[in-house]
């Protein structure tokens, strides 16, 4: 031999022996920790408050994988029919089959094309078990693996880690899974037949699959049982039995309800602390979910004017939603049902309304307290805003439990106003309303309006808080859930409990609320809200009409609706009482089944006063129209009404900013306190004792106390004296003022005069 191809022999030997060596270390050294190991995630089973499926969702990557029991050995039958499938010397070989690779190889030197594969059992779980590129390259990667495999396992356990992992078609791993869902047994108790199926799904689970082709799936079947009678893993009559035997196949239960709840969990498993489960029981009552759903169906046909439907009902006292519907139908063909309107993010419009009336009732306000409902001005980082009532009518001197109650714009801005669009939105973020990420410049006092967008469910926990008593809670979709071996998991909290507005407060609003006669010059007698039992709501409407809100609560159920478009089309002439009033109507009436409603309000913790609607104050003898209203005790208003002091016929005295509306309403009125002096000023606000609380967190400037004066007509400049600092104001008499810490005086003078034409001493409070 001449010398190169020696030193060419002797390379090779070489790198042979070095390539045969490391192979060897490889092989021999022991397996990496864990490298078994898999979490027994079955598939998660969501169902109703009741146990009853809703629906099955392949858990995560796992798919549903459920091993065989632990302590029992491979079951005989399915051992021999994946052997005999896949594997005939599984028992004999190192985990490379020289015989299977030499027939591969001559197959597909005359072929041309591979034949037959060569991979073992072993080297099938090792690739499960590291995953490799299914190359040429790959292929040895497997094969050493499967050598190591076997050089530290005995053959039961190979086995079984092969049969826990097999993939059996769709998200399904493992023959143990695969016998609960085609067979609903386990799979220690299959027939031959039945783990022929299986065994010969292995090669190719989708195009053998048993339940959408069982023909093909059959063959197969039949065709593993010739092999496994060959091999002599089953005897001739046990073969000839299980080709007669029908395979019994398994309905499997495709439950799909509550689609849109069940989709939201799933895809939040991880945020809940449910990463495990197994098994998720939810809170909903699953013959209320279906009424509601066929109530929401039934309300769309009836209205083709209406886009789409989400409702949330939930139960006051553990916070558990009842009914969960995302939109009317999951499935249709347009493919906007898959939309969830609960968890959607869309304006609000007024229904956010009573939040800013439970912190205006908080902070010294009543249901007496007149709003004033004419034309006002905004100035926005956009231009001047005015804002419109939805009659586009202005409505004067309009008492605090009609304005909201009638959904009037005009009042609910100015009342945003005059308490901080800041102070407002803080409230809402108190109460759950986290969508609302923008700050107060960005919103301004238009958030009581419904600028910033929100979801339903955010609005039903909110609702649920008022009915709580001012109390923020979390809502509840699940009540329970288990891993895969039936232990129990705990869940976790959206958030803690927290309150937003003082109780006393909110048993005012609630009053207000379910006041029939106060909704009634608006919505009619008749409307929508008027249920056989009190309920104290609010609806809403966005701009343009493109979606329109309902949200309500009895003492027992709160229920929210939302109705719209999913792709933002306006709908004709539909507000929140026309299109969401009548779904909720009849959905808390559904919700109200078999119930005796609790009071929503107990009235014995109110005063009670008669009250001039045009002043709010005590009615005197010639106030017209006088109502009776309830207070907090200590808030019923002291000062007897002077503005009809002067009989039938004489000027009624009012506000300033009120006299234009009255005019062209033909009443004849004088500005507040000319009647009866003319030269006589007045600070309306801050009213005498007045107090006003610095809430920590934010800015001073972000926090002034408005100023507002009532002068005689053609004054043109006045002077407000607070302390040592001096503000001078000019027409129409408006400002802010410092909210600094302490009891001060104010004092307004005018050009010329020798002492304060008129006082006013208020309170500012540090934050606690």
């Amino acid at each position: 031999m001449r010398p190169a191809l020696v030193r060419v022999a002797a390379v090779l030997a070489g790198l042979s022996a070095v390539a045969a060596l490391a192979a060897g270390v490889f092989v021999a050294w022991p397996l990496p920790d864990g490298l078994l190991e898999r979490r027994p995630v079955a598939a998660v089973r969501f169902t109703d408050r009741d146990g009853g499926l809703l629906r099955e969702v392949a858990s995560r990557a796992d798919g549903r994988s459920v091993p065989l029991p632990r302590g029992e050995p491979v079951p005989p039958r399915v051992r021999a029919a994946f052997v005999a499938a896949e594997d005939a010397r599984f028992e004999r070989h190192p985990g490379v089959d020289p015989l299977a690779v030499a027939r591969a190889g001559w197959q597909l030197v005359r072929h041309r094309r591979v034949v037959s594969g060569a991979s073992t059992l072993t080297m099938q779980l090792a690739r499960a078990l590291v995953p490799h590129p299914r190359t040429a390259g790959g292929k040895l990667v497997e094969a050493l693996w499967a050598l190591r495999l076997e050089a530290h396992l005995g053959k039961d356990e190979l086995l079984r880690a092969y049969l826990d992992r097999v993939p059996l078609g769709g998200d399904l791993y493992g023959v143990e899974a695969a016998a609960a869902l085609y067979f609903g047994r386990p799979a220690r108790t299959l027939s031959a037949a039945q783990a022929a199926l299986l065994a010969g799904l292995a090669r190719a689970p989708s195009a053998l699959d048993p339940l959408r082709r069982p023909e093909a799936s059959r063959e197969r079947a039949l065709a593993v049982l010739g092999r496994m009678e060959a091999l002599g893993l089953v005897g001739a009559e046990e073969a000839r039995l299980a080709r007669e035997a029908p395979l019994d196949l398994a309905a499997p239960e495709r439950s799909f309800e509550a689609p849109h709840l069940v989709e939201a969990l799933s895809g939040r498993l991880g945020a809940l602390g449910l990463d495990a489960a197994a098994e998720v029981e939810t809170a909903l009552d699953r013959g209320l979910q279906r009424d509601v759903e066929e109530l929401v169906r039934a309300e769309l046909a009836g209205d083709p004017r209406l886009g789409n439907v989400a409702v949330i009902v939930v139960d006051n006292a553990s916070g558990e939603v009842l009914a969960y519907v995302g939109s009317a139908d999951f499935l249709d063909a347009a493919g906007l049902g898959q939309n969830d309107g609960v968890r959607a993010r869309r304006q609000p419009g007024s229904a956010l309304k009573p939040f800013a009336y439970g912190l205006a009732l908080a902070r010294g306000y009543t249901a007496a307290s007149v709003l004033s409902d004419v034309e006002v001005r905004l100035a926005t980082p956009t231009g001047d805003w005015v804002p419109r009532n939805y009659d586009r009518r202005a409505h004067g001197p309009v008492p605090l439990r009609a304005a909201l109650q009638n959904s009037y714009n005009v009042p609910a801005v100015r009342l945003a106003e005059a308490l901080g669009p800041e102070r407002v939105l803080r409230t809402l973020r108190a109460a759950g309303f986290e969508s609302l990420s923008g700050g107060a410049d960005r919103y301004g006092a238009g958030v009581v309006l419904g600028n910033g967008d929100v979801t339903l469910r955010e609005l039903a926990r909110a609702y649920r808080g008022l009915a709580r008593g001012g109390l923020l809670e979390p809502l509840r979709e699940v009540r329970a859930a288990r891993d895969a071996a039936g232990r129990p998991l705990p869940v976790a909290r959206e958030l803690a409990p927290r309150r937003f507005l003082p109780a006393g407060a909110v048993a005012l609003l609630t009053d207000i609320l379910s006041d029939e006669a106060a909704r009634a010059p608006a919505f009619g007698v008749h409307n929508a809200l008027r249920l056989p039992f009190p309920v104290a709501a609010k609806t809403g409407t966005s701009r343009a009409y493109v979606d329109n809100w309902t949200a309500g609560y009895t003492a027992e159920r709160t229920v929210a609706v939302w109705v719209g478009s999913f792709d933002g089309r306006p709908m004709q002439g539909v507000s929140g009482i026309t299109g969401a009033g009548p779904v909720f109507a009849r959905v808390m009436v559904r919700a109200m089944r078999g119930i005796e409603p609790a009071p929503l309000v107990d009235r014995g913790r109110f005063t009670r006063a008669r009250v001039c609607p045009l002043t709010g104050l005590r009615a005197g003898t010639g106030c017209p129209g006088a109502l009776e209203e309830v207070f907090l005790p200590g808030t019923a208003p002291s000062a007897a009404c002077a503005a009809h002091a002067h009989g039938p016929g004489a000027p009624v005295a009012l506000a300033p900013e009120l006299l234009g509306w009255a005019r062209a309403e033909g009443i004849a009125a004088v500005a507040d306190g000319a009647a009866a002096d003319a030269g006589a000023p007045r600070v309306l606000l801050p009213a005498d004792g007045d107090e006003y609380l610095v809430e920590a967190g934010y800015p001073e400037g972000a926090q002034g106390i408005p100023l507002r004066l009532a002068l005689p007509p053609g004054t043109a400049r006045a002077e407000v004296r607070v302390g040592g600092e001096r503000l001078a104001l000019g027409p129409p008499f408006a400002a802010r003022l410092a909210a600094r810490p302490g009891r001060h005086r104010l004092e307004v003078w005018l050009p010329g005069g020798a002492a304060p034409a008129a006082v006013s001493t208020f309170t500012v409070r540090g934050a606690p």
